[in-house]
């Protein structure tokens, strides 16, 4: 029998927020401007990835020649003001009330800088929803398992009581690392095909998010 479901954490960006088309124009923007040929989203999704300098590499621009900071801060330029504009993903909403209206409890927990998705989870009128919304120290979106571990113990959280749902293969491995169940969702910034890879269960999209799904999920990913 799966544990009481007591805890959601969300990943941000492509699991709550549809940014991935900014993403793609962003980065696209800093391949052309290297001469290197650009992405559709089927290849991004199918070669985004952590940790970011080897994704980078992937599509041919160089961390190590240029920096990750100076590559981060030119990608956040172009990407920040289209992100102000960003819409929920279909689903979410009703999902973020059906998880409040059965008493559940509900954290952020994502790569993006602290200060901008805080800032954004504002604009989105979303706050409420949450105790509490953990974001990076930085611009290069690094690991989230630190953080995470920060998160579960500022607030006490019983990682056996407690999924995450995100959409690449690296939540997945934020879940494992943490002992949380997971639950992936599709649409965001990997293919359906990688998050299937992780042997985890996926939904086609947020709107089949409910708390009897992520009850079954509860307990160590694994």
């Amino acid at each position: 029998m799966s544990p009481h479901l007591d805890t959601v954490i969300w990943d941000f960006n492509g699991t709550l927020i549809d940014d991935v088309g900014p993403v793609v124009q962003s980065v696209n923007k800093q391949l052309e401007a290297r001469g290197l040929p650009a992405l559709s989203l089927e290849r991004y999704r199918d070669v985004f990835g952590f940790p970011v300098a080897d994704y980078y590499r992937t599509i041919g621009l160089d961390p190590d020649a240029e920096s990750i900071d100076s590559l981060s801060e030119e990608f956040h330029t172009a990407y920040v003001p289209m992100l102000m504009d960003c819409p929920l993903h279909d689903g979410v909403v009703e999902g973020l009330e059906a998880f409040r209206d059965a008493g559940v409890r509900q954290f952020v927990l994502s790569a993006m800088e602290e200060e901008a998705l805080r800032a954004v989870v504002g604009r989105l009128g979303i706050a409420e929803f949450f105790e509490a919304v953990y974001g990076l120290g930085d611009l290069n979106a690094d690991s989230k398992v630190s953080r995470g571990r920060e998160l579960l113990r500022d607030h006490r959280i019983e990682p056996r009581g407690a999924v995450m749902i995100g959409d690449t293969d690296h939540d997945a491995e934020v879940a494992e690392a943490l002992g949380l169940g997971i639950v992936l969702v599709a649409g965001g910034h990997q293919s359906e095909s990688r998050l299937r890879a992780t042997g985890h269960r996926v939904l086609a999209s947020a709107c089949a998010l409910d708390v009897g799904v992520l009850q079954s999920a509860a307990g160590p990913a694994g």
